[in-house]
């Protein structure tokens, strides 16, 4: 009998009304009641904001983190727990929270301060995120110079989004063209996981040494190391908003041991999309 993953959604998949359809379940109750505790208005906008509202850093992670655990806990109990989780950039901190590294109020008080940090970034470094299509992940990373243009996120064997200086999109859309593949600017408000983001990384560590973390109760794949946490959780996870998201190659570790049912939890359904591509 094969292994069951979830995989939590990330920065990008985020829709107006996203899990109102589970708002009243105990479980969920009670997680949007800790939330609102925490930041006033956050659940509110999350129903009924509009997408505009919802692209902005600082509502998207939370809501995200929201949204995913939610649709989390209610496929946990349709069809028990899984394996292993792993979470797609931001998604990677509702995954630690399911699996039992941080309690729901560590984690979303986690996530809080991550969109914080990442919203006054978007203002110091102006940019976006491109997903490049119908190339192969070396040939985009031949097209990057390093400095104004990054590999932040191997989606697939034919998909990578780079993370591009806003002064720099023109011409890297243009090299793109020429190589024979496709760009497209994707719903989020900046350049992430990139080396520009290393001072934000660096104050989320210190945050993140203030919770309490304890052992979880399933493998968490990490973005950072395309295998399961181990040592210390606090720098992976600080390290992994300045570094590219390896999800192919974490899809890859997590066969290799024997998972074959990728279930996703959050609105949508891009990572197990990205799965079934390869």
């Amino acid at each position: 009998m094969g292994r069951v993953a979830f995989l939590f959604a990330g920065q990008g998949a985020q829709v107006p009304g996203m899990a109102g359809d589970v708002k009243d379940l105990p479980k969920v109750k009670k997680l949007f009641e800790l939330a609102e505790s925490v930041r006033p208005g956050v659940v509110e906008k999350m129903l009924s904001g509009t997408q505009e509202e919802l692209n902005r850093t600082l509502l998207t992670q939370p809501s995200m983190f929201l949204a995913d655990l939610a649709y989390a806990y209610v496929r946990e109990e349709e069809k028990g727990a899984p394996d292993c989780v792993c979470g797609f950039s931001v998604g990677e901190v509702p995954a630690l929270c399911f699996a039992g590294a941080l309690s729901e109020e560590d984690a979303f008080r986690a996530i809080v301060r991550r969109a914080e940090l990442m919203e006054a970034y978007t203002e110091r470094v102006k940019g976006s995120m491109i997903a490049v299509v119908k190339l192969p992940a070396d040939k985009v990373e031949s097209l990057c110079d390093g400095e104004n243009t990054h590999p932040a996120n191997y989606n697939g064997a034919l998909q990578t989004v780079v993370a591009c200086k806003a002064e720099a999109e023109e011409a890297f859309l243009a090299r793109v063209k020429e190589a024979g593949g496709r760009g497209m600017k994707l719903r989020v408000s900046g350049m992430f996981h990139c080396p520009e983001l290393a001072p934000e990384a660096e104050e989320f560590e210190k945050f993140l040494r203030t919770l309490a973390w304890k052992a979880p109760r399933l493998d968490v794949y990490a973005n950072l190391t395309a295998a399961p946490y181990e040592g210390d959780f606090a720098a992976t996870l600080a390290a992994q908003m300045r570094s590219p998201v390896r999800f192919t190659a974490t899809v890859a570790a997590m066969k290799a041991r024997g998972v074959d049912e990728f279930i996703e939890v959050g609105p949508g359904n891009v990572l197990t999309g990205l799965v079934q591509r390869g």
